[in-house]
């Protein structure tokens, strides 16, 4: 591979391949500046100030790649923002005189050809020394937590989050926001001919008093859509629990959430008195043999709503507390539990141990792009570990994009009202294109998630002769197969259409991973002990 623009240097050690492109040799514009100084690669930095940087270069040919910035921050803590080919994520670096090497952009599949990489302001006033692309391998990517975090969970959140882990990377799950009884799943199914397969809910106005509502209706509707195979996803946009105001946003109410770590303060009582409100209202799910998709605390690092207003520290605590009440407390284990991630929010995570999969709500309005970059720092940002998805957002992924880019969401949920009927966030013909593609899962295509058992799955040609069987389960987004056989010991090759072997090994196991990044897209064959073939088709 070749990259002829500012291309410096590179080096071949280990298999790993990488490429150096010096940031004075960049457009520089905005007030960017070249800075000479003998301790920068090249003899130079660039001093970004307010400006930006643009580079173009040429790939020859397709790769994945992880791209660093060798960065300093003299001026304290600072957020800016990195895209490529128009797709963005924002990266942050805290002070530091000294030079860093930042990871900007994890497993970013790029094609042959030109590529445009933009260092643009949001806070601006960093030095940039160079960017640097290294080539990984894609089939490192994913190592998905295969339990809830939840001990001894509900027989259903067991079958709904295996049902989550084996469409993970192969299918997306359609969703919708609702908050008025399916007003915008039925305007789907006017519209479209289908519905989505989730549904977001939210206990926004229980627990309140309000004469006009009925607080059972966003757990019925949770178990009016589970019967139809339906997965439920609900949220809570947690009004005051001190009751001076109504609000949930910051500006609005002053109710101080570090009184989370006094448990003699009233609002230490006020926010579990609401904790164990609506812990009932789960619970009652968890009676029905309903699991959920519960995700408490959303966008918390920025700061808009009350949770968020105090910093990392309280809103974790009370996140862990509202885990540990409704989990060991009220006995729910019926909750696959989320974390909603915001950029430069690593402090607020709660930890692992309590959270099942990591959203992102993503507004930016018109966008139909993949959003990979963000897909792969939250993949990157969590190990590999945690399933990511699209837990709410304006406008949507177009699936072509999605699979183009190999952006496996496990699920997208436009929010309610406009941004599910208005063509300004997404189109009539973009919901028709999404749930007629064989990629989106639809309501009519889930299955019955109470006795879901993962399928035996296959290309169409598991061939069994007496002990010599082959599966074989391709996933376009790893660029990788899974080979299962009957035993182990056994001579596995895989050839392509012109009788080629482009691979050949013993496999030490019955299960085994090849990655396929090399291969040519087409028909190859898999074949086993020179007598059981199948023909696997790679896009």
């Amino acid at each position: 591979m070749k990259i002829y623009l500012f291309l410096l240097c590179f080096l071949i050690t280990s298999n790993v391949f990488s490429q150096k492109f010096e940031a004075e040799s960049a457009i520089l514009s905005g007030g960017a500046t070249k800075v000479a100084s003998s301790a920068a690669s090249g003899g130079y930095y660039v001093a970004q100030n307010g400006g930006y940087l643009s580079f173009d270069i040429n790939v020859e040919t397709e790769g994945t790649y992880n791209i660093y910035i060798q960065v300093a921050s003299p001026a304290g803590f600072k957020a800016n923002n990195f895209s490529i080919d128009g797709s963005s994520v924002t990266f942050s670096t805290d002070q530091n005189a000294n030079y860093i090497r930042l990871k900007v952009v994890s497993f970013v599949k790029l094609a042959a050809g030109t590529h445009k990489i933009l260092i643009t302001k949001s806070w601006g006033y960093i030095n940039i020394d160079y960017i640097e692309f290294e080539q990984v391998d894609p089939s490192t990517r994913f190592s998905i937590n295969k339990t809830l975090v939840t001990p001894d969970p509900t027989n259903e959140a067991i079958r709904l989050y295996q049902f989550l882990l084996d469409n993970y990377g192969k299918k997306i799950i359609s969703g919708a926001m609702t908050l008025a009884s399916m007003d915008e799943v039925n305007w789907l199914k006017t519209n479209t001919g289908k519905k989505p397969a989730l549904v977001g809910l939210d206990f926004m106005h229980t627990n309140r008093g309000y004469t006009w509502y009925n607080d059972l209706e966003p757990g019925n509707d949770a178990q009016t859509y589970y019967n139809q195979n339906g997965i439920p996803a609900m949220c809570w946009h947690w009004r005051d629990p001190s009751r001076k105001t109504e609000s949930f946003y910051t500006t609005d109410t002053n109710f101080d959430i570090s009184k989370i770590f006094d448990e003699t303060s009233a609002e230490y009582k006020a926010m579990l008195s609401d904790i164990d409100y609506t812990a009932g209202l789960l619970k009652k799910l968890q009676d029905n043999k309903i699991a959920v998709i519960w995700r408490p605390l959303h966008e918390a690092a920025g700061g808009w709503f009350w949770w968020g207003a105090k910093g990392a520290a309280p809103c974790k605590k009370l996140y862990q507390i509202m885990f540990d009440r409704m989990v060991n407390y009220h006995g729910l284990h019926n909750l696959i539990w989320v974390w909603t991630h915001e950029p430069n929010d690593d402090a607020w995570y709660p930890g692992d141990e309590y959270v099942d999969i990591v959203g992102r709500d993503i507004y930016k309005d018109g966008d139909h792009s993949s959003q990979i970059l963000e897909f792969n720092d939250m993949t990157t940002r969590y190990g590999g570990k945690k399933m990511v998805t699209i837990s709410e957002c304006g406008s949507f992924p177009d699936v072509d994009n999605l699979v183009k880019d190999g952006a496996a969401w496990s699920y997208y949920m436009p929010w309610y009202g406009g941004y599910v009927e208005d063509s300004k966030y997404n189109s009539l013909d973009l919901w028709k294109k999404m749930f007629a593609s064989d990629y989106v899962l639809t309501l009519d295509e889930m299955p019955n998630l109470r006795t879901y058992i993962t399928p035996v799955t296959n290309t169409g040609n598991d061939l069994n002769k007496g002990n010599r069987t082959i599966r074989v389960y391709p996933t376009i987004f790893n660029d990788q197969l899974t080979i299962q056989t009957a035993e182990a010991n056994q001579t596995i090759s895989i050839y392509n259409q012109l009788g080629i072997c482009l691979k050949k090994f013993k496999s030490e196991n019955n299960v085994v991973v090849v990655s396929t990044t090399l291969f040519p897209a087409g028909t190859y064959i898999v074949e086993l002990d020179n007598r059981t073939a199948i023909k696997v088709f790679k896009r």
